[in-house]
């Protein structure tokens, strides 16, 4: 038997040292099987179809495009699923970070693994997933966000972790494994306006963005399956 992990993110926002907002966001969506998968995407799909035909349109509906009523909707359909972001405040990071595009990019692929990392934690204390069994995650991310030969670096770094665990020299500290079982890491960069899900990721990395950017923090409440991450 194997279990099967389905992970769409997006981002908002600007990860640079002169960043206008002070905040970056990677969120998304994970389902815990094909089935739950599937459903998410016809529910999505069938009231994107009815707004388009509603502002009579046919290109792709964005965060950046959309009235915040629809924007809503398309949230809401999706709330009950279980969801996850990570915040980063920029003003925290150390210039070092903010150096140059590797040093960023490669910060994004930290942040998106410890991301990855504490919501298999939870899917796994909440008994949704059973980290004795074998799994492969699968990994969806806007083909925007790809970076120059990252894709191997972000699978090695996220197989290594989950399967192996991994030490931490700064602070002597062992961080042990998450899944005992064999563990197969399938990363894909999608194009949004071919996968719904990734416009779905879209839709609430925008809304916990402008959670901050509009200092309304009652748009990251009622998300009863969420797992928030702030960095650092």
């Amino acid at each position: 038997m194997e279990q099967r992990l389905h992970f769409y993110f997006d981002d908002s926002g600007v990860l640079h040292k002169n960043a206008p907002i002070n905040r970056f966001i990677y969120a998304g969506y994970v389902f815990v099987d094909d089935k739950e998968k599937e459903e998410a995407k016809r529910k999505y799909k069938a009231l994107n179809k009815k707004i388009r035909r509603e502002e009579g349109r046919d290109d792709e509906i964005k965060a950046c495009n959309t009235c915040k009523r629809h924007k809503r909707a398309l949230y809401n359909v999706l709330r009950e699923y279980e969801s996850l972001s990570v915040v980063v405040r920029i003003n925290h990071l150390y210039d070092y970070i903010l150096s140059d595009k590797k040093s960023i990019c490669r910060y994004k692929d930290y942040i998106l693994k410890r991301l990855i990392k504490e919501k298999a934690k939870e899917l796994i204390s909440k008994g949704l997933i059973d980290s004795d069994v074998d799994t492969q995650i699968l990994i969806n991310i806007d083909e925007q966000l790809t970076a120059s030969n990252g894709y191997y670096n972000l699978k090695e770094s996220i197989q290594e972790e989950l399967k192996f665990g991994i030490y931490n020299y700064d602070y002597g500290k062992m961080h042990p494994n998450v899944f005992n079982g064999d563990l197969d890491i399938v990363i894909k960069y999608c194009e949004s306006k071919n996968d719904y899900l990734i416009q779905a990721s879209d839709i609430l990395a925008n809304r916990i963005f402008s959670s901050y950017k509009y200092n309304q923090p009652n748009l990251r409440n009622g998300m009863p399956n969420h797992k928030f991450l702030t960095m650092p």
